[in-house]
């Protein structure tokens, strides 16, 4: 079992749907009085009683007492006005409002420039919702506020779940920060967390904190304890810094640095265990992802990953996606943007964890030249594809070299509003320069092949009624011609080449493999059709039907497949529709005549009424070697409550590849998410993880818990995580 427990994440997000559980802080705070604005800097004044001493200065005034400037207004039932110190005195009880605040107490005390004291005071802080108690509020400017022996909460005087008490509050509207030392958060009353600084958001501006530590364990780790601290450096960069402590390993440290310019971004991670305490080594990971422009034209790319050790995700994370890893790429890309025309230059390796799969070829370099020229109806298109690639691997037995591949295009498409006619011929040299074969076999191979494709369809659409519904169907015709003649390339050996999975897109496309060490001998054609209904320029149904008609058997194959002699293809057949107001399905179905069989079948519903209430079922079956269903939902309950869950099975072996289930509480101040969850760990399907995740969410004040919103937008499709 593992738990995660989190304790106070402040850095929070303001929403303005933060706190639309509660009630109106106009029944909550003192009303302001209707009054309207002075003129210019003036002085309003209403009393009961006045005394003015002229000599002394000073100018006392009683009963229903208003004073007014600007944006501020003080009620009381006497005042005191010091025309030489320019202090303004309330010994009774008051209340005083400005923008930002709405502070009632015992005593008070105005002074220039903004500054001011207020004993035994209780306040309201507008924006925020937020309010508490001081025995001393000063005012040190319009915009910073200091309490002494204070408390901080967002809930309801007669709700108050959580609280925040501190020696010392600031909170400074300015910086829309609140900070407090000797901190004591309270639930229910109760403390059950001190800190000795604490500091939190008063807005959605980034600030620099602790985010939320972490507790939990596992069979390979043991128990772990981490603490991320925040630094915001500035507008266009920020940087976290992770301590964890795993008691089986050791002390690691996660660093997270993070920019974001006009013109670039890219983030750098770097975990360093110094040693493992279980392995009695040193271990390390690095990512760094780059992509940015350094001129106008020039752009670049880069992805580089690194581990010390092939076992290192695999015992340090804890689920599939992180230790089914096998490779780590190795990337820098640099583009050049011309005038209908652009280059790139590469360099690609992989570092290989899995040394029991094949090891992928590295480019060292690779250089492109392609044309960006716009395609112009009923006038002859030309475009060309230029590379040179050196591929090598580490193996003693594979081939390795130099790919020269040049293509180049001629087109001329004849389009209409109801039908389009698209002919193309390709010319298609390759040359090969390989080294590391063996003595009998040669160095030097050059292929010269053409290829001829049209592409035609037509358009056609009418008014049909439905349901009572006005709707405009279409029927979209599609014929797919192609032919390239026959060529042995049974001795090119295959750097980067694999064949397309064979859906309706691929149909249409004129080539079945998606690298150049192979260009397949189509003769062939392919017959589709479409139909859609469109209601007001939406579309409710899409269907698509298609099948490819061979002449001629397909010679060239990758190395061990066999010759193809099927006279046609499957049928493929894709269907989507919104068939109600709510709900949404879609369906892609390959079907083969001969043995009359299902050879893949997806199909996928979504019911949804809105961002937070949304059903989603879906079959998948491939070849009799996959079958799977996936359910997963979350709806609301009532305004309080969520229900959230997905469950993944695999049909034949009747095991759950992946389930969890999750319930949401939300209230005015504070909201806890529970999630259960439980997982294979390895691709073999024999280990399983449990987990138990907590988040809770003190609004105004940060969260405890794990931030699980990608975790649930990536498993329950259409949902957007508001928690």
């Amino acid at each position: 079992m593992i738990l995660l427990f989190f304790l106070c994440n402040t850095i929070a997000t303001y929403a303005e749907q933060e706190f639309a559980l509660c009630k109106p802080f106009a029944k909550i705070a003192p009303p302001r009085p209707d009054l309207p604005p002075p003129d210019g800097d003036s002085v309003r004044l209403f009393a009961d009683k006045g005394l003015v001493k002229e000599k002394l200065g000073t100018s006392t005034f009683s009963g229903d007492v208003l004073l007014q400037r600007a944006d501020q207004i003080l009620s009381t039932r006497i005042v005191v006005y010091d025309r030489n110190k320019d202090v303004v005195k309330a010994d009774k009880d008051f209340i005083f409002w400005d923008n930002e605040f709405v502070i009632s107490g015992k005593q008070m005390q105005l002074r220039p420039g903004n500054r001011g004291e207020m004993k035994e005071a209780n306040y309201w802080l507008l924006g925020r919702r937020a309010r508490g108690q001081a025995e001393k509020i000063i005012k040190e400017s319009k915009d910073i506020f200091h309490f002494e022996q204070g408390s901080y909460t967002t809930c309801a005087p007669d709700k108050e779940v959580w609280r925040l008490d501190a020696n010392d509050l600031t909170l400074d509207m300015g910086k829309s920060r609140g900070t407090a030392h000797n901190v004591f958060i309270r639930l229910l009353n109760i403390p059950v967390f001190y800190f000795p600084y604490l500091s939190f958001p008063l807005g959605n501006k980034r600030q620099s904190g602790f985010l939320a530590p972490s507790f939990g364990g596992s069979n390979q780790a043991g128990t772990e304890f981490s603490i991320p601290y925040y630094l915001n450096l500035a507008p266009h960069y920020d940087m976290t810094l992770t301590p964890r402590f795993i008691s089986r390993r050791g002390l690691l440290l996660k660093t997270e640095f993070r920019y974001l310019t006009q013109l670039n971004q890219g983030n750098l991670d770097l975990e360093f265990l110094p040693h493992d305490s279980s392995k009695g080594e040193r271990r390390t990971s690095l990512s760094f992802r780059h992509k940015g422009y350094l001129t106008a034209r020039w752009m670049s790319d880069i992805d580089f990953n690194y581990a010390s050790d092939e076992r290192y995700f695999e015992e340090l994370g804890n689920n599939l996606s992180m230790a089914s890893i096998t490779h780590l790429e190795r990337r820098g890309d640099l583009y050049y943007y011309g005038n209908g025309w652009m280059g790139l230059g590469r360099l690609q390796t992989f570092q290989t964890l899995d040394l029991t799969t094949t090891r992928p070829y590295q480019r060292i370099p690779q250089l492109l030249f392609k044309t960006t020229l716009p395609q112009q109806n009923r006038n002859f298109n030309i475009g060309a594809q230029a590379e040179f690639v050196r591929f090598d691997r580490d193996i003693a037995s594979a081939p390795i070299g130099n790919r020269i591949d040049i293509q180049s295009l001629l087109s001329y498409p004849w389009r209409t509003w109801g039908t389009f006619m698209v002919p193309k011929l390709s010319l298609l040299y390759t040359h090969y320069n390989l080294d590391n074969v063996a003595n009998d076999e040669s160095t030097i191979h050059k292929r010269f092949l053409f290829r001829f494709s049209m592409d035609s369809g037509l358009f056609l659409e009418r008014e049909v009624k439905l349901f009572d519904t006005e709707f405009v169907q279409t029927l979209e015709p599609r014929l797919f011609y192609r032919y390239t003649p026959f060529e042995d390339q049974s001795d090119i050996p295959i750097f980067d080449t694999a064949r397309y999975d064979f859906s309706y897109f691929q149909l249409f496309r004129e080539d079945n493999f998606n690298g150049v060490d192979r260009i397949d001998d189509g003769h062939q054609v392919t017959l589709g059709l479409s139909s859609r209904f469109l209601h007001k320029g939406v579309e409710r149904l899409r269907a698509s039907l298609g099948q490819i008609y061979y002449f001629r058997d397909r010679e060239v194959t990758l190395p061990d497949d066999p010759v193809e002699t099927d006279n046609y293809s499957t049928i493929v057949m894709e269907l989507s529709a919104q068939f109600a107001k709510n709900w949404y399905g879609s369906s892609s179905v390959r079907w083969d005549p001969d043995i009359k069989n299902t050879e893949l079948s997806v199909v996928r519903m979504r019911y949804q009424l809105d961002s937070e209430r949304i059903l989603n079922l879906s079959y998948r079956l491939r070849d009799d070697s996959l079958e799977q269903t996936d359910l997963s939902f979350h709806w609301t309950l009532s305004r309080r409550w969520n229900l959230l869950g997905r469950w993944n099975l695999s049909l034949p072996s009747k095991k759950t590849l992946e389930a969890f289930a999750g319930l949401e509480y939300k209230s005015c101040c504070w909201a806890v998410r529970w999630i259960g969850r439980r997982y294979l760990n390895d691709i073999e399907g024999e280990s399983y993880l449990n987990g138990l995740f907590l988040q809770f969410q003190l609004k105004g004040l940060g969260g405890v818990g794990k931030k699980a919103d990608a975790f649930l937008e990536e498993s329950i499709p259409g949902y957007h995580d508001h928690f």
